[in-house]
């Protein structure tokens, strides 16, 4: 429990970096952060795993491509987020695509610095 509690806050910071950091991405502030974050570990929850079925023969690209399509489903999921959330707002499919990359980046660093596996 704790360990799930932790991994929602570290991608609710992971979330408001990006949204500093990248030109196309608005953020009302650190509780639409924390928003975006449920949303967008339930949309993953649910929809990753259907998307993947449902772009299979694109998928098996995923590990041609060194995993690029999943950054692009997960930039899909942001987009769906975006529609969901009034404090989150995303400029265009770039920005999603920088977002998601970099979402992953700065979870994944987080998740090493704090331990969490």
């Amino acid at each position: 429990m704790v360990g799930m509690i932790v991994s929602f806050v570290v991608l609710s910071v992971s979330v408001y970096v990006m949204a500093l950091i990248v030109p196309g991405i608005r953020l009302r502030g650190f509780k639409s952060a924390l928003a975006v974050a449920g949303v967008y570990g339930l949309l993953n929850f649910v929809l990753f795993r259907l998307l993947i079925f449902v772009t299979f023969p694109l998928v098996i690209l995923k590990y041609v491509t060194l995993g690029v399509f999943g950054v692009v489903l997960n930039a899909l999921l942001l987009v769906i987020t975006d529609k969901i959330i009034d404090g989150f707002e995303l400029s265009g499919f770039g920005a999603a695509l920088l977002a998601a990359l970099g979402i992953s980046a700065v979870n994944l660093l987080l998740t090493i610095l704090l331990g969490i596996f």
